[in-house]
């Protein structure tokens, strides 16, 4: 019989620092229940036990979520998110993706990733006091690479990416109704704007990532017009926040670290450890949701088909059992034999985030810019105010004195 925990999702967003909670469910179990009626999946083995078992279901996970919706742009974006999506239509809609979300592609865009590291430090340069690297560098370099993947015009930029920021509530498993009303209303508004962008890309097709997905087909079908809306929004949403997130947060680790920075300036340490390590440390997504389509067994303890899986990707990248010093920020962890395993910030499995290489490059050339533009960048003496919006952590700005 699972243990019960006395916590409810909506108490993580809370607190600064929500792994005390999560670590009090995991050492009840690795599957524990909470109060409301979800099931917390907490210890490493049995979350990725989880995002790969075929009787995990995202689909259902869409209809909780659709059902509390009005009919219009946020309902058909959410029934159809590719992240909702189940066999037959997930295998489909993630073929089509693939074949215009190519390695690639990705490739053929970090050079732009580079010049916009450097544009956006070259305007940092000079300032008079802290600067919130989360406005000016962290949130700008991803939502502009997005922008140029997708083919999004630059007036029409910063308005998608503030709406993209407003809709991400209604993936919370407690949404207030103020949040519910503004992120209703920014779906349809980037709806709107998408869908012109879409006739503008039928019209005339450009070498684009929007144009490749209307072209793109996976054993004779098409994305049909609803789905590359939802996928548009996914991605540009997707495609700036997670990034976003988690740079500012491995920054606000790294940055105290006078001794990881040596190490990275030395070349005795890797960028790429260091954005696994800040992907592990501060995980970005804290849980994804599942529902079983069927009795299933995770970790020895049966599960029914009405208990709502809360999948914590973030207790899972902190558990003891396969992390040594879980609560110790170490990128020196990735370089060991045997290595760990790769944290699972990105889920796992069928649904493995298709934008993982994208995210963790536009990282790793942040960092690594960041550090070699200005060596002795150190955090401010200003209050980190931590906020929580639907299952994403991150924090609403980082100040910095740039040296």
């Amino acid at each position: 019989m699972l243990p019960t925990v006395d916590l409810e999702p909506g108490d993580l967003g809370v607190t600064d620092d929500p792994y005390a909670q999560l670590a009090r469910l995991r050492s009840a179990g690795p599957v524990v229940r909470l109060p409301s009626g979800f099931v917390a999946v907490v210890g490493h083995g049995a979350v990725a036990e989880v995002l790969r078992h075929p009787s995990a279901s995202s689909g259902p996970i869409a209809d909780r979520y659709t059902a509390a919706l009005p009919p219009g742009a946020a309902r058909d974006e959410l029934s159809h998110r590719i992240n909702f999506l189940d066999p037959p239509d997930h295998p489909r809609v993630r073929g089509i993706v693939s074949r215009a979300f190519t390695p690639r592609r990705v490739a053929e865009v970090r050079p732009f990733m580079v010049r916009t590291a450097d544009a956006l430090l070259d305007d940092l340069a000079g300032a008079d006091g802290p600067v919130d690297l989360q406005a000016a560098y962290a949130h700008q370099l991803p939502s502009l690479v997005i922008s140029e993947l997708l083919g999004v015009p630059p007036e029409d930029r910063d308005v998608l990416t503030d709406l993209a920021d407003a809709v991400t509530p209604l993936l919370g498993v407690q949404v207030g109704a103020e949040d519910r009303a503004r992120a209703l209303e920014a779906a349809e508004a980037m709806h709107q704007r998408l869908g012109a962008l879409l006739d503008e890309r039928v019209a005339a097709p450009a070498d684009d990532l929007l144009s490749a997905l209307l072209a793109a087909e996976a054993e004779g079908e098409r994305l049909d017009r609803v789905e590359l809306l939802s996928l548009a929004a996914t991605l540009y949403s997707a495609g700036h926040r997670t990034t976003r997130d988690l740079t500012t947060n491995g920054l606000s680790v790294l940055l105290d670290r006078p001794d990881l920075r040596a190490a990275l300036a030395d070349g005795d340490l890797t960028l790429e450890a260091v954005v696994l390590e800040m992907l592990r440390f501060e995980t970005p997504t804290l849980f994804v949701a599942r529902i079983p389509s069927e009795p299933m067994e995770v970790a020895g303890e049966q599960v029914l088909p009405t208990e709502p899986l809360l999948v914590f990707l973030a207790a899972a990248n902190r558990d003891p059992a396969v992390y040594d010093r879980p609560d110790e920020f170490d990128p020196h962890r990735w370089s060991a034999e045997p290595a760990p395993p790769p944290p699972l910030s990105f889920a796992f499995g069928a649904h493995h985030c298709l934008g993982a290489a994208l995210a963790r490059a536009e990282a790793e050339v942040m960092v690594g810019h960041l550090l070699a533009r200005f060596p002795d960048v150190a955090l401010a003496d200003e209050p980190r105010v931590w906020r929580q919006r639907g299952p994403f952590r991150s924090l609403d700005g980082l100040a910095v004195d740039l040296g």
